[in-house]
């Protein structure tokens, strides 16, 4: 259902250091009422995300009037998953640039690139706690997909949310007041949203319908918008309450809409948006919270998606 398969993510099969771009993508279908880059009007913080634009997967920023596009990385291999740190002064990221998928940390501006993991398997989805001490990554140490949790500095790397062979949990996101923890959890109805305390306790399932993933807590830790295939079998954006309730259908276009992240205010969400998950471009959009006035932000045929907003 798209959970884990769009581009080279470590979550699924692809040769290491290798261009994942599959075929001519075709130009994304418009959305209906969409407003010009104008109309976006002054909008806080930095967007980072990954291209294939130069022909692999790279991490890019950009300013929410789509402006100010920065190249981050520069190499042969494929650079995924960027996410800020609470302050906005370092950016996580995994990379198969060593041979395994790794997690990686840079400064703001590209320099000073650092591997935190060992190297010895595959790692993804890298988060920062919101004091920027610990950092919750998914990892294959078993022969299933796991969350796992480490120091910053990539010191005392140790299980987190791992289970029976029969349970996959993946793509975390913390809480910014640091309470909860919202994840991806496969079990024997497929992909579905959970949340518990961060201490692991208390753990609940939020999402029934098949094909729910990617959940991104609001600012102020009161909204989870997500990603669910319940309104035309292909992915949509929602938002919803902590405890499940209150379920709300932000975007309704004909395409494939993943990769949800909050302005810094919370009154808006960027996306990714794709004709065809596999084959097509992808192209990021901004939208208001209740699913008024969405902006096309990225306009090419590469890969543009993972946004992540702070």
């Amino acid at each position: 259902m798209g959970c884990q398969d769009q581009t080279s993510s470590p979550h699924k099969s692809s040769k290491k250091g290798v261009s994942v771009q599959e075929s001519t993508p075709q130009v994304a279908q418009p959305i209906s009422n969409q407003s010009s880059a104008n109309d976006r009007g002054h909008l806080p913080g930095k967007i980072v995300f990954q291209s294939n634009r130069d022909g692999d997967f790279e991490i890019f920023v950009i300013n929410p009037d789509g402006s100010g596009l920065k190249q981050l990385t520069f190499n042969n291999a494929e650079d995924e998953y960027p996410t800020w740190s609470p302050d906005r002064s370092k950016i996580l990221f995994v990379s198969n640039r060593d041979g395994h998928w790794n997690v990686y940390v840079m400064n703001v501006d590209g320099s000073n690139q650092i591997r935190l993991t060992d190297n010895k398997t595959d790692y993804a989805s890298p988060t920062w706690s919101p004091d920027g001490k610990q950092i919750l990554f998914d990892s294959k140490e078993t022969s299933r997909w796991g969350i796992y949790i480490m120091n910053s500095d990539g010191t005392n790397k140790r299980p987190y949310k791992v289970e029976s062979p029969w349970k996959e949990n993946i793509l975390a996101n913390w809480s910014p007041d640091g309470s909860k923890v919202a994840f991806t959890s496969k079990r024997l109805m497929g992909w579905q949203v959970h949340v518990m305390n961060a201490d692991g306790s208390d753990e609940k399932q939020l999402t029934n319908a098949s094909g729910s993933c990617r959940p991104h807590f609001s600012p102020d830790s009161k909204k989870i918008a997500y990603v669910s295939t319940e309104g035309d079998g292909k992915g949509d954006i929602w938002i919803m309450d902590p405890d499940g309730s209150n379920k709300t259908r932000v975007t309704t276009d004909p395409n494939y809409d993943y990769h949800p992240s909050w302005s810094p205010d919370g009154t808006k969400i960027v996306y990714a948006n794709t004709t065809d998950k596999k084959k097509a471009d992808w192209n990021l959009f901004i939208i208001n919270v209740d699913g008024s006035n969405p902006v096309q932000l990225t306009n090419d045929r590469s890969v543009n998606n993972h946004p992540d907003w702070k």
